[in-house]
């Protein structure tokens, strides 16, 4: 679906009543990049349903590109400083999946050895919009350094020059600013 890979930055503009797909060149050095699929409605929702579940999707996209969000923390991590091998690490925030979403949303997906990407899916439930501000952003912040350090036998797999320890190190020491 995305063959134009991670090289390209995906954004919609609503004109009117459509939504027109938008494609952007990224010349950014950043290892880390985030994506935020909204909630998924059902079509004979109520609309009290489906203004809910907008809230909450606006609300966490704020967590995400806020004037303080994770990725304002996370993009100040260069890629090489750590290796040549790993150039993009896509968080793929699904908020709160249907179903369907969820039998096909993968643990983790598979290194695209062309892009030197690979995509770290994050699953966010209604609990979390339970929580207070605090303890949201130590769910993020603990979810995104588990998903990277899931990723130590897939570097020893593919055989990557990737510093974990080190990209590990300065994540946790971001993520701190984060909370």
């Amino acid at each position: 679906m995305w063959e134009t890979g991670w090289k390209h930055q995906l954004f919609k503009v609503i004109y009117g009543c459509q939504t027109i797909t938008c494609i952007k060149m990224m010349t950014d050095t950043n290892l880390f990049a985030c994506f935020v699929s909204y909630p998924s409605i059902l079509a004979d929702a109520s609309e009290q349903t489906k203004d809910e579940a907008i809230r909450k999707g606006e609300l966490f996209r704020s967590y995400i590109w806020g004037e303080i969000g994770l990725d304002c923390f996370v993009k100040r991590i260069v890629y090489s400083d750590y290796g040549q091998d790993l150039r993009r690490i896509l968080f793929q925030f699904y908020v709160l999946p249907c179903d369907y979403e969820r039998m096909h949303i993968l643990t983790t997906e598979k290194y695209r050895k062309r892009e030197k990407a690979i995509g770290l899916p994050i699953i966010i439930e209604h609990d979390f919009f339970r929580h207070s501000d605090i303890q949201r952003k130590r769910f993020l912040a603990s979810s995104v350094i588990s998903k990277v350090e899931g990723l130590k036998e897939m570097i020893e797999r593919n055989k990557l020059d990737t510093n974990l320890k080190q990209l590990i190190l300065d994540l946790n020491e971001e993520l701190g600013h984060y909370m």
